[in-house]
């Protein structure tokens, strides 16, 4: 008896799920689906083979609800395609396109439109995911939308294909390899940006074509894939092409020693690399740590960025001796040892080492010349774990509130509301550089003109500026370790022809062992920046 209940439930239930899935979706009960549904759900619809959109497979939706991104004034997008974006769920900005001849040039960026889709055929033709089928009977005008752009790395458009189609940015991009003398950015050229490689196209008869390249440049633009399988960035008019100046620095951090074994005090450490001959004497240099603990936070508001002084920020000048190109430069204390007090190792006399003297007791001040007197503790400039910390080097001795790093790094992202606050005046906040990690200034569109208008995003923490490593771990220690002497390698590769990372930094944590830990292990190891012409 207890089976012939069991199996009456059972059939019971496959009724009612049956019910729910057959004919329409109007059969759940007090249940409307919308008509409207996102191009994120309509994008994974296609799996290889072509798709006739129906209210079933469409969810029980029928139409687009998008926002015009294409603009076939210059005819350098693909002829015939209206590419639309809406970012309706998960606030996802995806887009698509529509095939519809010669009429799609008459549609412009910022066109709010509604588009019926039942019946059109969901296909990759040239290799771009399309809707076909349709004709400007299908498209309802509704008035002006918000134009958004998906800020993105290389690396990020090529790991996601269904950024096809969306309006996206390139920041910080440069040819590769560098311009000569003539060049100009017709037909299909690869750019970088730090995170990889992609194909600019740029139609021979557009007339910003024989435009020559910038330096460093925001690409605004719409990704196609092609027939081969990879994809182009397409830029629409001269406009999406945005000079962003320079990124070229003199000298790198290229690894930094925070936690070493034993007593920190004396013994930390940071690397670095120089692109080209520097004379510190001539053209001193200064090396600031900041803190953002709890305790310092309270001791010392952050009213003066890097300048602060007290509890946040310390610094130190550098101003005799000189370091070569394509040669690494150490600035560090007294304790001079490849892994801290218990080391087996000291740095070797060769080594360009610019010393000074930390105290194990009593007040650290540096060099001075901050906002206020600093007033570190014994334990070194670096935190072990917890809130933000980091390092830059500033061209000069003199670092004010609007002072530009030569070079930054930041560690960690605790703290935030200690670091960045837009609201304040000055903003409160760590001043970034051009680097490959962090950007002075974005682009964004317009919301009145639908055109790239370039933004200064100036402080860790602002927009687009979030990059940081984590404190050091590895296998051995895979919770934030006590003195465990793991040194942070951040390797990359320099182009110095292009003044420009051609590789972004990766930390690279390096245990390094007390018996055989020597300053190879600093220099030598696969992962260290290079540097290339």
């Amino acid at each position: 008896m207890r089976y012939l209940l069991n199996l009456f439930f059972i059939t019971i239930i496959a009724v009612a799920i049956n019910s729910c899935t057959k004919d329409t979706y109007e059969k759940y009960f007090g249940a409307t689906p919308n008509d409207i549904i996102s191009i994120l759900d309509v994008r994974p619809i296609y799996k290889g083979e072509d798709v006739v959109l129906t209210q079933e497979n469409l969810y029980g939706a029928s139409k687009l609800a998008a926002v015009v991104v294409s603009d076939h004034t210059e005819k350098n997008l693909p002829e015939g395609l209206l590419v639309v974006q809406d970012n309706r769920r998960l606030q996802t900005l995806r887009g698509i396109s529509i095939e519809l001849g010669a009429d799609a040039a008459n549609y412009h960026p910022g066109d709010s439109v509604v588009i019926d889709i039942v019946g059109s055929t969901l296909t990759r033709k040239n290799g771009i995911l399309t809707i076909t089928g349709l004709t400007t009977a299908n498209i309802t005008a509704a008035g002006k939308g918000t134009v958004n752009v998906n800020a993105i790395t290389i690396a990020q458009l090529h790991a996601k294909p269904d950024y096809e189609s969306s309006l996206c940015l390139i920041n910080k991009g440069s040819f590769n390899p560098g311009p000569q003398p003539g060049d100009v950015i017709s037909g299909s050229k690869v750019i970088n940006d730090g995170f990889g490689d992609l194909v600019l196209y740029t139609n021979p008869a557009v007339s910003y074509a024989q435009n020559a390249p910038y330096v460093l440049a925001a690409y605004v633009g719409i990704p196609f894939s092609t027939i081969e399988g990879s994809v182009q960035l397409r830029t629409r008019n001269g406009d999406d092409i945005v000079n962003m100046g320079s990124m070229a620095q003199d000298l790198l951090i290229t690894g930094f020693m925070g936690d070493p074994r034993g007593g920190d005090g004396g013994h930390e450490y940071v690397q670095m690399l120089a692109t080209k001959d520097i004379d510190f004497t001539a053209t001193p240099y200064s090396i600031l740590f900041c803190v953002n603990s709890g305790t310092a936070s309270s001791a010392t508001p952050l009213d003066a960025g890097w300048a602060t002084g007290g509890q946040r920020t310390i610094k130190w000048n550098i101003t005799t001796g000189g370091v070569q190109k394509g040669q690494f430069f150490y600035f560090g204390f007294q304790g001079k040892k490849i892994n801290g007090s218990g080391g087996a190792h000291s740095f070797p006399a060769s080594t360009n080492w610019y010393q000074k003297t930390y105290a194990t007791s009593g007040t650290n001040r540096g060099d001075g010349g901050l906002v206020r007197a600093s007033s570190f503790g014994t334990s070194g400039p670096w935190p072990n774990n917890g809130n933000t910390c980091g390092v830059a080097i500033f061209k000069g001795t003199t670092v004010t509130e609007k002072s530009v790093p030569e070079d930054v790094l930041f560690v960690a992202t605790g703290g935030a509301a200690a670091v960045y606050d837009p609201g304040k005046t000055p903003i409160l906040g760590y001043r970034i550089c051009n680097n490959d990690w962090y950007s002075m200034y974005s682009v964004v569109i317009d919301q009145n003109t639908y055109k790239p208008i370039v933004v200064p995003y100036l402080y860790y923490r602002s927009p687009g500026n979030t990059a940081n490593m984590p404190y050091a771990v590895n296998e051995n220690y895979p919770s934030v370790p006590a003195d465990a002497g793991l040194y942070n390698l951040m390797g990359g590769v320099y182009n110095v022809t292009l003044g420009r990372w051609t590789t972004a930094r990766k930390q690279v944590v390096v245990e390094l062992v007390q018996a055989t830990a020597t300053i190879d292990s600093l220099e030598k190891h696969p992962s260290v920046t290079k540097l290339v012409e």
